[in-house]
């Protein structure tokens, strides 16, 4: 039986091979037409309109050039904020070694002080991703072009390290309690 249906086997590879030209299917290359959907060719629809050189939410300047990224000293004030929650999750990747020593030693002393440690960070962290909010939202209010991949990046880092230091206060806490 074996032997007969590795015989078949070729056969039957082959019988269901088709040559290249009978394969290919003409509508799998087709595109539908755009769906009649508020918006999908209307003039809110940002891909089908070319932007207005030099309007304020323009990315270009009137001669065609590419604005800056940010109006002037917004990125200094950003660039500070996002130093302060990465000073903070620097500042808790040296504090968790003696924090989980000390957790395995059950110092209570130590964990106390790292744990208050951990909050104060954590207080940093958090007041830098509410005053990145607040430049963000005065960024939008102002009604002027700014590059919001980059600004989407810090934020998104802000709310990384601010999560992780509450995450990390939580469990650190909990091992307090136990």
């Amino acid at each position: 039986m074996r032997k007969l249906f590795l015989a078949l086997l070729p056969l039957t590879l082959l019988a269901n091979c088709k040559a290249p030209a009978e394969q290919a299917n003409p509508d799998r290359f087709h595109k539908p037409a755009p769906v009649d959907v508020a918006g999908a060719n209307g003039p809110g629809n940002s891909k089908t309109q070319a932007p207005n050189a030099g309007e304020p939410m323009s990315p270009l300047n009137k001669d065609g050039t590419p604005k800056n990224s940010f109006p002037a000293g917004v990125v200094q004030r950003l660039n500070a904020i996002v130093l302060r929650s990465k000073t903070a999750v620097d500042a808790w990747d040296k504090l968790r070694p003696g924090l989980q020593a000390a957790i395995k030693a059950k110092d209570d002393g130590r964990v106390q002080a790292s744990v208050a440690a951990l909050a104060d960070l954590h207080k940093q962290a958090a007041s830098a991703k509410a005053d990145l909010g607040k430049e963000g939202q005065a960024l939008l209010d102002a009604g002027q072009y700014y590059d919001t991949v980059i600004f989407s990046g810090m934020a998104k880092f802000a709310t990384k390290v601010e999560d992780e230091l509450a995450r990390n206060l939580k469990s650190s806490q909990d091992a307090v309690t136990r």
